[in-house]
């Protein structure tokens, strides 16, 4: 039997598990509306809702940009990585994008 993995690291505070499982819940709330977006189109409206899945989709995206700015805040993450990240990112996906920016009224 091989020895039990034990981290030498600190494990998170209460607060930072708490903004980490948030952080968590936000992206899956993010997922299922780009989801619901995706099914059923950007300007559908579910029964029982006031709002269009673009409009729900931008209102999660930004529970998720505040949850950030908390993470940086209680230095659960550091700025200068999410800078990094967006610049690889943004190069990834000026590669392998396969598709460009059409505006509605235009044709394909």
């Amino acid at each position: 039997m091989t020895e039990r993995f034990i981290t030498p690291c600190d494990l998170p505070t209460p607060h930072e598990r708490e903004l980490l499982t948030i952080l968590v819940e936000e992206c899956a709330e993010i997922q299922q509306r780009a989801t619901k977006a995706l099914r059923f189109g950007l300007a559908e409206i579910q029964p029982g809702q006031h709002f269009t899945n673009k409009f729900r989709l931008g209102s999660e995206i930004g529970d998720l940009m505040e949850v950030i700015q908390r993470c940086l805040a209680a230095q659960v993450v550091r700025e200068t990585a999410i800078k990094q990240g967006r610049v690889h990112k943004r190069a990834q996906l000026d590669k392998y994008m396969q598709t460009q920016p059409q505006f509605r009224g235009e044709r394909s």
